[in-house]
């Protein structure tokens, strides 16, 4: 067998330099400094004789030459982990999924009623708030959020998330006017990638006060919001259940834009060994979460 006539280990590094397109994001993730990463990429580059990356500024962009090595770096990688998970357990591993708290809660117990029904006998679902956007490609299935997963290659995007100001039914009566969010609370998602400042800044609100209600986790935010505590800025996804039930509306505020962005993608493994499998999981996941232009799920009723 030949030698790879590159380190593994500086392969490892370009993959994470790669998928970020940023040398300090990949530094956070394999535990070293930023020039210790550029070095390392600099080096292979020297060895390869070819330029992987573009650099403009601090920006960083894989060449056509960067982007195919990538993609067989990745593929190589997985193949190694199915080789490690094969020889440490011989016995079948259970269908992995990993998701946000918010997408898991609200939208994926359907996909695993869905997978008992059809007799699957070992489903693993974790959910994070703050995802490790190194691990994901160990799941048979990731839903992945964030501007940082918008940055990451090789990922099937689920739709836009479409944010606008959502409340009760009960309580829509009560907001006629943009003025009228100064009598109520606007609660605040902290982990959320679109802010209420954003939301105002985009449609030239100034409240002459602001009450504020703030949260970290994306499930404290429903039943909140159910209970009429206050008005979200949340992405229609999210919340699409509640919705769809008329149990939450669209404040519908007049001359109001909400705001769209591509943050929500979909990863399915490659691993020969574990596609037909995750492929069925893909679907259902799609069917749950994929969003039209507006922000509205698509194709739910396919299940």
């Amino acid at each position: 067998m030949s030698r790879l006539g590159v380190p593994l280990s500086s392969l490892e590094i370009f993959a994470e330099a790669g998928q970020a397109c940023s040398f300090k994001r990949a530094a956070e993730r394999v535990a070293l400094s930023t020039s210790a990463v550029s070095q390392a990429v600099r080096k292979l580059e020297e060895r390869l004789d070819r330029r992987l990356f573009d650099r403009v500024g601090n920006r960083l962009k894989l060449t056509p030459e960067g982007e195919k090595l990538l993609k067989h770096v990745l593929h190589g990688f997985d193949e190694m982990r199915t080789g490690l998970r094969s020889i440490a357990d011989i016995r079948e591993d259970p269908i992995s999924i990993c998701s946000p708290p918010g997408i898991a809660s609200q939208l994926l117990s359907v996909v695993v009623q869905s997978l008992l029904a059809s007799k699957e006998r070992d489903i693993r679902l974790v959910a994070d708030e703050a995802p490790d956007f190194r691990s994901y490609r160990d799941f048979d299935i990731a839903v992945l959020y964030g501007e940082a997963a918008a940055r990451l290659h090789n990922l099937e995007s689920l739709g836009p998330d479409v944010f606008a100001p959502v409340c009760a039914a009960e309580v829509k009566h009560s907001l006629q006017s943009v003025g009228d969010l100064a009598n109520m609370p606007l609660i605040v998602n902290e982990t959320n990638a679109v802010t209420w400042v954003e939301w105002l800044d985009l449609n030239n609100i100034s409240l002459a006060r602001t009450n504020w209600l703030r949260f970290n986790r994306a499930s404290q935010i429903i039943p909140a919001v159910l209970s009429g505590l206050g008005v979200a800025l949340e992405s229609l996804r999210v919340l699409a259940p509640q919705l769809e039930r008329g149990e939450l509306v669209l404040c519908d505020l007049p001359g109001s834009k909400p705001i769209s962005r591509e943050l929500t993608f979909l990863h399915v493994t490659a691993n020969p060994a574990r596609v037909e499998r995750a492929t069925k999981v893909a679907n259902l996941v799609r069917c749950q979460c994929r969003t039209a232009l507006d922000g509205r799920r698509t194709a739910r009723d396919q299940l």
